[in-house]
């Protein structure tokens, strides 16, 4: 969200941009770490919580033993190796984080004040803009609509990074009460749930190779219904998304870049991961 801010700022105020631009190559640096770190313990929560309405009434951690029947047995088997293979991971990779912030402390700092120095000099004007925070984030949505026109497994999560913008650009401009705000994060909850079951089904593959088919096969079950109700949700959102923006606009303008988006629709073929 702050990116997001930061880089709208930029816009109208130029002489932000190198001092921004410093400071963000910065902070993605320690959000890369971070965030590897992060996806980690999502999938811990996710595979917990899979547990958990797998087994109901029992205890929701992955080992949780009572009369089953053998596949189930398997299944919570591979799944308590799997946990324990994320576990150690999360160890390995929060040691890589905690160096990286150490690393670039002294350089995020630097640019921190660097960025509030400039922005003391920009008069307050410059921050405005004449144009609502949903109209921004419209043409940005639609900007990636256009890019990828047919969806699919392989390029889904793009789209989420792509309209990642958008959400946050309506979510700051009308402060949680934006009906585009809430369809852009119905699209991006969607497909994180999906993206999420892919990572942890690569993780799985990564930890257990072919010695969990039992839970292999839950996972690409679960995969393949998050992917179709992902489809789903942003196909209803997108074209609800694409309604408001061609009735906001007058005719024959449109952001540079873009085409009519009549024709646009998500690709019918919902090939699994």
């Amino acid at each position: 969200m702050l990116e997001a801010t930061l880089r709208e700022a930029g816009a109208t105020a130029p002489e932000l941009e190198r001092p921004a631009c410093a400071w963000l190559r910065e902070l993605k640096q320690i959000r890369r770490a971070a965030g590897a770190v992060r996806d980690l313990d999502v999938q811990r929560k996710l595979l917990e919580n899979w547990v958990g309405k797998q087994m109901p009434g029992q205890d929701a951690a992955p080992g949780s033993s009572e009369t089953i029947q053998p596949e189930m047995q398997a299944e919570m088997k591979q799944a308590e190796m799997l946990d324990a293979w994320l576990k150690g991971e999360r160890k390995h990779l929060a040691q890589g984080m905690q160096k990286q912030v150490r690393k670039r402390q002294q350089g995020l700092a630097k640019g921190q004040g660097a960025l509030f120095t400039a922005m003391t000099r920009v008069p307050l004007g410059k921050f405005m803009t004449p144009r609502s925070a949903d109209a921004v984030a419209l043409e940005e949505f639609v900007r990636a609509a256009d890019a990828m026109p047919l969806l699919h497994a392989e390029n889904l999560h793009d789209f989420r990074k792509a309209t990642k913008k958008a959400r946050y650009v309506a979510e700051v401009g009308a402060e949680g009460d934006s009906s585009v705000a809430k369809a852009l994060k119905r699209v991006q909850d969607a497909i994180g749930e999906w993206h999420d079951w892919l990572r942890l089904g690569e993780e799985a593959k990564a930890a257990l190779g072919q010695d969990a088919p039992e839970l292999t096969a839950a996972f690409t079950r679960q995969i393949e219904h998050h992917f179709a109700a992902a489809v789903k949700t942003t196909q209803s959102m997108r074209g609800r998304l694409l309604g408001e923006w061609m009735a906001a606009k007058s005719p024959g303008k449109r952001p540079p870049g873009t085409v009519a988006p009549g024709d646009r629709r998500i690709a019918s073929n919902q090939r699994s991961a």
